[in-house]
């Protein structure tokens, strides 16, 4: 280093070193926890009452979710499938067992006894619903199997092509919530009819993220969040529930590797039907509404007592303590003796 810049940063060293003793000279400090004019912070910004809110973002993907096993109980042998790729509906074939349609119904009940004149139960009531929705009607839609309603079951199967019986059995039927997109084709032709023949999704596309497994909100059924499509089109979205395992594999079979994880789909509503593809997923972790909210810029640490804003005040300037709430976006909730909506408190540049 030259001669003359060892003189220009003594100069600047010193000039600076008379200037603090001045200022404590001319008690610029007003107290214990007051700061001297001209401290680092040099901006200024008001305390707001506003809603501050936490969240978690993570990657996600639209899809039709993961496949599930269609099982037939038909007897016979299997002589035709739905392709893969394909969509079945209510009252659609979903494969044919020695040539006879196993259609598919919607609803939650499995069949589980043959239906009948006579025989009662939420399991009729389910047939029925299907029968009026594929317009074969004449019966009172109760929990009662009528008469009327073997009349109805005996037109559907004789434009099926099946044996008209007027009843239905377990094995004539397989019951889904909904519309099936065939995955892939599982059993072969030729092979006997019962067993698990297909794997299907549902048709409506969902979203699958991988989440923290804490905080165990995030996995919790009805759970909102909000979905930023391929498109950057936000949509809500409502978790279905959590995916525990797949073909007998543990969701996170590695939580060695980091925090552990788990696999959650969720319900999207949209305006329109989105393209499958890369998505992120925004889950709201905490909120705070109507809270007093401050840059965390603000805040300065005040020794053991935690933290502390620098209060404004024309040409005047004082260290109060605050108490800490929520952090999230860049902001902190405040509250404290002299924190207030519109007091200006100092922030570091």
């Amino acid at each position: 280093m030259s001669a003359r810049w060892r003189r220009v940063l003594f100069g600047v060293a010193a000039a600076a070193v008379l200037a603090a003793a001045a200022a404590m000279s001319t008690g610029v400090f007003r107290g214990g926890d007051d700061r001297p004019v001209g401290a680092p912070t040099i901006g200024t910004v008001q305390v707001t009452r506003s809603t501050i809110t936490a969240a978690m973002v993570v990657d996600g993907e639209i899809g039709h979710g993961r496949p599930s096993a269609v099982t037939s109980k038909a007897a016979g042998t299997l002589t035709w499938l739905a392709a893969a790729g394909s969509t079945v509906r209510r009252g659609q074939p979903l494969l044919r067992a020695d040539n006879n349609p196993i259609v598919l119904l919607y609803g939650r009940l499995p069949f589980y006894r043959v239906l009948a004149d006579g025989v009662r139960g939420p399991d009729v009531a389910q047939l029925e619903a299907n029968l009026a929705a594929l317009k074969y009607t004449g019966f009172q839609a109760d929990t009662a199997y009528s008469a009327s309603t073997a009349a109805a079951v005996k037109r559907w199967q004789q434009d099926l092509g099946l044996p008209v019986t007027g009843t239905v059995a377990p094995a004539d039927v397989i019951v889904a919530p909904g519309a099936l997109r065939i995955a892939a084709q599982t059993a072969r032709l030729g092979a006997a009819a019962a067993g698990d023949v297909l794997t299907a999704t549902p048709t409506t596309l969902i979203v699958t993220a991988r989440v923290p497994a804490t905080p165990p909100g995030l996995v919790r059924k009805g759970t909102k969040a909000t979905v930023t499509l391929p498109d950057g089109t936000p949509a809500a979205a409502t978790v279905l529930g959590e995916v525990t395992a797949v073909d007998g594999t543990p969701a996170d079979p590695s939580p060695a590797q980091g925090p552990p994880k788990v696999t959650v789909q969720l319900a999207l509503t949209a305006a329109a039907e989105p393209e499958p593809g890369p998505v992120t997923v925004r889950f709201v972790t905490a909120e705070r509404a109507g809270v007093l909210v401050v840059p965390i810029q603000a805040l300065l640490a005040i020794g053991e007592r935690g933290y502390g804003v620098e209060l404004r005040d024309g040409a005047t300037s004082r260290i109060v303590p605050v108490q800490t709430g929520l952090f999230a976006g860049g902001k902190v909730e405040i509250s404290g003796d002299g924190i207030a909506e519109g007091v200006t408190v100092g922030v570091a540049q």
